[in-house]
C-alpha cells in the first residue's frame, strides 16, 4: 500500500463518471488527498492526471476495500452512476466495513431510499439538486445561489442592483431580523467576513446571508 501525507484530507472517489472526475479534479485544486477508484481500466487512466493515485477496483468486494483501508479516509463518495445495484453493494460494504462518513450519488428516489435505509452518511442527487437551484435562482432575480442546510436553514448569496446603491448594510432587508444574518460581503475579488453594518452598499455587492429557510424565501421575493 501506498502512504498518504495525514495533513491533508483524504478522500476517494469510487466511480470515475463525469461527477466522479469532477469531484477528483476539484478535490486536488483545493490541496486534498484523492484516491479514484474504478472497474473501467480506462476511466481509471483519465483519473491519474486529476487524483492522488487512480487505481483500478471493485469496490463491491470486501476484500478489495479491506485492503485499500478506506476507512481511514475522511470522506468515502461512491459516485457510480447507473449501476444502482453495485452502487447499493459498494455503499453496504463501506459500512460494514468501518467506513465512518460515506456520501453517495443517487440515481432516483428509490434508490436513495434503499441508500438511506443501509446507512449512507449524505445522499446526493445531482440533477434534481441542480433543478432545484436553478428553479430557485428563476424565481428570485438577484440571487445568485440557494442552499438547504437541513434543520429548517439555508444559506444564499444576494446581488445588490440599482434599487440599493448608496444604502448602509443594516438598512438592507436581510439586516436586523430575527432568524437570518448577513454572514459577510464580497465586493470585487475581496470577501468581507465582519461586515460593518455602516458600510454603503455598491451595485454588484454580493451579500452573503443566512437563517431560517422560510423567512429567508419570504425576503427574497420582495429584493
Amino acid at each position: 500500500m501506498f502512504s498518504m501525507n495525514m495533513e491533508k484530507k483524504q478522500f476517494a472517489v469510487i466511480g470515475l463518471g463525469r461527477f466522479g472526475l469532477a469531484l477528483c479534479e476539484e478535490l486536488m485544486d483545493q490541496g486534498a488527498q484523492v484516491l479514484a477508484l474504478d472497474i473501467d481500466e480506462e476511466r481509471v487512466k483519465l483519473a491519474a492526471e486529476t487524483s492522488s493515485h487512480a487505481i483500478i477496483a471493485d469496490c463491491s468486494d470486501e476484500e478489495t476495500v479491506a485492503e485499500l483501508k478506506l476507512d481511514e479516509y475522511d470522506i468515502v463518495m461512491v459516485a457510480i452512476g447507473d449501476d444502482i445495484n453495485t452502487s447499493i453493494l459498494a455503499t453496504l460494504v463501506l459500512k460494514e466495513l468501518g467506513v465512518k462518513n460515506v456520501w453517495v450519488k443517487a440515481k432516483n428516489k428509490f434508490h436513495a431510499k434503499i441508500l438511506q435505509k443501509i446507512g449512507a452518511d449524505k445522499i446526493i442527487s445531482p440533477e434534481r439538486d441542480m433543478g432545484i437551484r436553478v428553479a430557485r435562482s428563476m424565481l428570485y432575480k438577484h440571487v445568485f445561489d440557494f442552499l438547504v442546510l437541513g434543520s429548517g436553514l439555508a444559506i444564499t448569496e444576494v446581488v445588490i442592483g440599482g434599487k440599493y446603491l448608496g444604502q448602509r448594510l443594516d438598512e438592507h432587508p436581510c439586516s436586523n431580523i430575527d432568524g437570518i444574518k448577513i454572514l459577510a460581503y464580497k465586493r470585487g475579488a475581496t470577501i468581507h467576513d465582519r461586515p460593518d453594518d455602516g458600510v454603503s452598499l455598491e451595485i454588484g455587492d454580493i451579500l452573503i446571508v443566512a437563517g431560517e429557510e422560510v423567512l429567508l424565501k419570504q425576503k427574497l421575493k420582495y429584493l
